[in-house]
């Protein structure tokens, strides 16, 4: 195979930001809620985000590139283990000014000041609608379980379907598998196949009509995704 996977380090992020742009361009949820795409104000706001994760959290991030060229990235992964202290449902008003990229690890912190951005660039009523839902799951799942919960996993388009989301994924995979942990995930609808594919199970949905926002848009499901640990203890 002529890929590889290898860890990220601070100076990769900026690039994870930008395919993270590529890959969700046409996802109806990301078009309703960013309507002017991945301006570089909400770029920086993304990047900065990344970065102070990197920093401050347990973080894990990893990139595929060709081993051609492997000072290009053509995806990359993060997912964070959580130790059981994520946001309550009472908490999901406070998440709303958070972008897209916070969504699975929203935390409060003094030293978090990301880079502002135009109103016109952020839809947050649409945000606003679909966080708490999504919250009310994670505390269901989350809290008091060490867990490990997948952030992020993008392709950029020209080299998706070539294998690259799988062998990201199962670099998460394997390494939930070592350390015995249970994996979560909120999915798109376009990657569901693939996940249940490697051992996660729908267990939950959040739906949200995107019409009231967007005419040519309809209902959105985010389907809530686990994988636990006697699944991943089966595997060995």
């Amino acid at each position: 195979m002529p890929f590889e996977v290898h860890p990220c380090d601070s100076e990769d992020l900026s690039v994870c930001t930008a395919i993270q742009w590529q890959a969700l361009a046409s996802n109806p949820f990301w078009q309703v809620h960013f309507p002017n795409g991945g301006t570089p104000d909400l770029q920086r706001r993304m990047t900065y985000h990344e970065e102070y994760e990197f920093r401050n959290f347990d973080t894990h991030v990893f990139k595929a590139v060709d081993t051609s060229r492997p000072d290009v990235i053509l995806g990359y992964t993060k997912w964070i283990v959580d130790e059981g202290d994520l946001i309550s449902g009472a908490d999901a008003e406070k998440t709303t000014e958070q972008t897209a990229s916070q969504q699975q690890t929203a935390t409060e912190s003094p030293s978090f000041s990301p880079p502002p951005v135009a109103d016109e660039d952020s839809n947050d009523s649409v945000f606003k609608a679909w966080l708490p839902g999504v919250v009310d799951i994670r505390c269901t799942y989350l809290t008091g379980t060490r867990t490990l919960v997948l952030d992020n996993l993008c392709v950029r388009p020209d080299h998706q379907r070539q294998g690259l989301g799988t062998l990201l994924l199962m670099k998460l995979v394997d390494f939930a598998d070592e350390q015995s942990l249970p994996c979560y995930l909120e999915s798109t609808p376009v990657a569901l196949e693939m996940y249940r594919h490697h051992g996660f199970e729908k267990v939950d949905e959040v739906e949200i009509d995107l019409a009231k926002w967007k005419e040519d848009c309809g209902m959105y499901k985010t389907a809530i995704m686990y994988r636990n640990v006697s699944r991943a203890r089966h595997r060995q």
